[in-house]
């Protein structure tokens, strides 16, 4: 149960890679963080290709070993197709970096969130799952808190030094403060099954 009266030195809103990473980075400084995510995990996510240069990432947060004793698949090298339908021949990370980053995982996002979510949490960051950020708050110019509410209706305030959003597509910074810019060259649709 949060109070009214909590507060912390920063909240990150968004459970997911960015977010968790964030938190986990940053509690490893010796800062206070809580987390909020409006989803519990595991949730449904698309993307599932990790590349080798997260090798370093992954090694400040503490993951590779969690991700070696995973049953996620590991990648070795690339391969390509253009629009006329010819393989490219494979590009295998270790000949351009022999190093134990030269190999990566093919993940599952449901699954590698989950890992990263509890990563974080076992790292000293507090987790709160269900919890949707409702809004920022300012004083002035300056993000100050969240506005939460709990999966059954109940709201509160938790005051912050700083505010990381982290929410993805549906960022609250990013709309309240007018910064989203729209890119005519990506205008684009995908679609995956």
């Amino acid at each position: 149960m949060i109070t009214q009266s909590d507060s912390t030195d920063v909240i990150v809103v968004g459970g997911g890679p960015a977010g968790a990473t964030t938190a986990t980075l940053t509690a490893q400084r010796g800062y206070s963080v809580t987390l909020f995510e409006r989803e519990r995990f595991p949730r449904y996510h698309v993307g599932e290709s990790l590349i080798p240069e997260t090798f370093w990432v992954l090694e400040r947060l503490k993951m590779i070993e969690k991700l070696r004793k995973s049953k996620f698949v590991q990648k070795h090298s690339v391969q390509s197709i253009t629009d006329r339908p010819v393989l490219s021949e494979p590009f295998y990370f270790a000949d351009n970096k022999p190093h134990e980053s030269s190999q990566t995982w093919q993940i599952l996002r449901c699954e590698f969130d989950q890992m990263m979510l509890e990563n974080a949490a076992e790292q000293g960051v507090t987790v709160h799952e269900g919890m949707r950020v409702l809004d920022v708050l300012f004083d002035g110019s300056r993000a100050v808190g969240v506005r939460v509410q709990d999966e059954e209706g109940n709201q509160s305030e938790v005051h912050a030094r700083v505010v990381v959003d982290a929410a993805g597509q549906s960022n609250l910074l990013m709309d309240r403060l007018r910064l989203r810019e729209w890119d005519p060259e990506l205008k684009k649709a995908a679609i995956w099954t």
